[in-house]
């Protein structure tokens, strides 16, 4: 499968539905540039520094699934969302084949309505980044209200790169520090990459804390 990045987020943003479902329509995992079969490494580092504990956790955009699972084998209770149909048969094929049990949900991660401080963890890799500007506080609301006093959010999103030809625009450091209101305080944001199979971009590695209100 070839996909034509320019293009193709144009549509996603229009279309997001038909665009991931379209992506994972009859794909092999390793035709996806951004599939990797083993977790990134900056996730479980981040665990073992800020919640070496494992509670309850919610994957935004889970994909194939691959942190999800990662999650569940550390003994973490895992909703994973994704809102294409795709997505969730293979990762829900990944997960039984590693014996963990997740909860998959097909939904669009925006019209997402988790119980109220419900998670202890929100993990996004790379969902984030596909976002307009205007749904950047809509994520952030989805977050801020899956989340417990104390949760942990984790996210990694591309950095902003005007010469980078695929892949959304990213952020810059102030951008994605700005996505955060006064109901997070950040305890990390750091310079790391995608590591992918076909590409290794630039990424925001962003770690922040759910305040009580």
């Amino acid at each position: 499968m070839q996909l034509n990045p320019l293009v193709s987020c144009r549509e996603l943003l229009s279309d997001p539905f038909s665009w991931w479902s379209a992506t994972y329509q009859g794909v092999k995992p390793e035709d996806l540039p951004w599939f990797s079969p083993t977790p990134d490494s900056d996730l479980l580092t981040a665990l073992d520094r800020f919640a070496p504990r494992p509670g309850s956790a919610l994957d935004l955009g889970s994909g194939p699934g691959i942190h999800a699972i990662a999650l569940a084998k550390r003994g973490w209770k895992v909703t994973a969302v994704d809102i294409s149909p795709g997505a969730i048969n293979m990762a829900s094929r990944f997960a039984d084949q590693t014996h963990v049990k997740i909860d998959f949900r097909r939904a669009n991660v925006l019209t997402f309505e988790p119980e109220p401080g419900s998670f202890d963890l929100v993990h996004d890799r790379g969902f984030l980044h596909t976002l307009d500007p205007s749904e950047w506080p809509v994520w952030v609301n989805v977050v801020a209200t899956a989340l417990k006093h104390g949760g942990l959010v984790i996210a990694k999103e591309f950095t902003y790169n005007p010469n980078r030809h695929y892949g959304p625009r990213g952020f810059t450091k102030s951008e994605l520090r700005r996505v955060l209101d006064d109901r997070f305080r950040i305890e990390s944001l750091e310079d790391s990459t995608f590591r992918g199979p076909r590409f290794a971009p630039p990424a925001f590695l962003l770690i922040a804390r759910r305040q009580s209100n």
